[in-house]
């Protein structure tokens, strides 16, 4: 009788879970929930920011597109937890192009870091789309990502203002492995395969809720 090889027939050791991600920016909260539309604020015009936000014309058209408020804010990483639904646009809003007719609303997704640079765009993006600046693509929320394992309680307190300024808020804490190699689709925290949930929804329903 063939005796069988032990090394041959093991099955290949398997990945340790993650755990699930604690917030100690939002809790148990997985979205915030802010104005639907820049017509619920009813902003004074004479405040509209001077400058307009760039624009990047988007012809692979997905369920989401991700785009990003500045250099390095984590778009590939949050369009990762979407597989082939979302899109990686890079930076500037994204509006649709392309031959076709009539174009799609696309629905995007905004994506900064926590630090400095990134809540500033953040502020400036959420100015802008306030005043009806950004009109072309409907928005579905903002993404803040940590750029570190330790926010400040300034951090945080601009984290969860910035998150009410948009449809949806949503905060990715620090997952020190993601500097090593990209989150699997197959093994997301708890906390991201809800958040993907909640998003995915609201792009698919016409009225954006």
């Amino acid at each position: 009788m063939r005796q069988s090889n032990p090394f041959a027939d093991a099955p290949p050791p398997a990945e340790p879970e993650l755990p699930d991600i604690p917030d100690e920016v939002l809790g148990n909260e997985i979205i915030v929930r802010g104005p639907g539309s820049p017509d619920d604020l009813g902003v004074n015009p004479e405040w509209a920011p001077k400058e307009t936000w760039p624009r990047s014309k988007i012809t692979d058209h997905r369920l989401l597109t991700i785009f990003g408020l500045h250099g390095g804010a984590g778009t590939s990483t949050v369009a990762s937890f979407f597989g082939e639904d979302a899109v990686d646009a890079g930076q500037g809003f994204p509006i649709a192009g392309g031959w076709i007719r009539p174009l799609p609303v696309l629905n995007v997704i905004a994506v900064a870091r926590t630090h400095y640079v990134g809540l500033r765009a953040a502020e400036e993006f959420t100015q802008q789309w306030a005043h009806g600046r950004l009109s072309e693509s409907r928005l579905i929320g903002l993404v803040l990502v940590d750029d570190g394992p330790n926010l400040s309680s300034g951090q945080k307190r601009a984290v969860k203002r910035l998150l009410k300024k948009t449809p949806r808020g949503a905060h990715i804490p620090w997952r020190e492995e993601w500097r090593h190699y990209g989150p699997s689709l197959d093994k997301l925290p708890l906390r991201i395969k809800r958040l993907t949930q909640v998003l995915r929804k609201a792009a698919q329903n016409e009225d954006g809720k």
